[in-house]
């Protein structure tokens, strides 16, 4: 009587397992997507990277109980296999080659280590997940990566388009204004028409450094009064500077594309090893409250082993 009971809780614990999986996965998708279309490749700001992480951790430790519970070989397949389809309907907009490519090998490349991670805890004597679970979770992490990363490559139209010149002013933006404002304290209203890259570099030579070796030559300004003098200087040196930045960008934007794949690359990886370190300092006390709740049993199990002497 007890036996169909049972079947059916780890029938209702599975099902929770990989539905929140799936869940976790079409999140973690949908972030990127939006991360895709804000185009704000070059920061990360919290409204993803907070998320990710976030969605990281959930799809680690459902990785970890899914996969450490796994009885019998065809159940190995249904994470990769689910990878797949979700991450294959995530590409599927730059076209069918490119999302069976862009979503196969991450997924086979997983599968591969998620068995083992099953040999390390079927070869273990003791539960183990940050060695035995070690080569599934990085796998994992590495293919999220990898499959965001690809789909910044294939988003290469839009990244072709985007204004280097106008980002990097925008970083620039708050020391080229502080700069011209320390300059106009010390200039008298009479002499503000004056004002030039000479003055500049007596007063910043930091600033004046900067400017010229983006190409700012002068600052094509005239100034009718003193009032707004700062923005006024501030916005002529950025437009110059974007106009130069553009210019030494222009025969490279073919490779703009691969190169801030590989960026977003090394960042997501990063954003993965932090998720990972929160993973195996909570993982302890987490199945502990699995166990207390009842979700886990741990069971001692009794095996023979063959060993050859002579």
């Amino acid at each position: 009587m007890n036996t169909p009971e049972k079947g059916r809780s780890v029938l209702v614990k599975k099902t929770i397992l990989y539905g929140s999986f799936v869940a976790c996965l079409i999140f973690q998708f949908l972030i990127a997507e939006s991360f895709l279309q804000n185009q704000k490749y070059f920061s990360l700001s919290k409204n993803f990277s907070i998320p990710y992480l976030l969605i990281l951790l959930f799809l680690l430790f459902d990785t970890v109980l899914i996969s450490q519970t796994v009885k019998n070989k065809p159940e190995n397949v249904i994470m990769p296999l689910i990878f797949f389809v979700l991450s294959f309907l995530f590409f599927f907009k730059y076209g069918v080659l490119e999302a069976f490519l862009g979503s196969f090998l991450p997924s086979v490349y997983w599968f591969f280590q998620l068995l083992k991670s099953k040999s390390l805890t079927g070869n273990s004597l003791k539960i183990n997940l940050k060695y035995n679970a070690r080569p599934g979770l990085k796998a994992l992490l590495l293919s999220i990566s990898l499959v965001i990363s690809v789909a910044v490559m294939f988003n290469s139209k839009n990244i072709e388009s985007i204004d280097v010149g106008e980002w990097a002013t925008k970083i620039a933006e708050k020391p080229i204004q502080q700069a011209i404002k320390n300059e106009e304290e010390k200039t008298i209203p009479e002499d503000i028409k004056s004002l030039n890259l000479q003055s500049i570099q007596v007063s910043n030579p930091q600033l004046f450094s900067v400017l010229n070796s983006f190409g700012v030559s002068e600052i094509p300004i005239n100034f009718p009064s003193s009032e707004g003098i700062t923005n006024n200087v501030t916005d002529a040196i950025k437009k110059s500077m974007s106009e130069q930045i553009n210019k030494l960008v222009e025969p490279y934007r073919k490779y703009l594309a691969p190169t801030l794949a590989l960026l977003v690359f090394g960042t997501l990886q990063i954003y993965g090893s932090v998720a990972y370190l929160i993973f195996s300092i909570i993982s302890g006390p987490f199945l502990l409250l699995l166990k207390k709740l009842k979700f886990i049993n741990i069971q001692k199990v009794q095996t023979e082993k063959e060993v050859i002497k002579i």
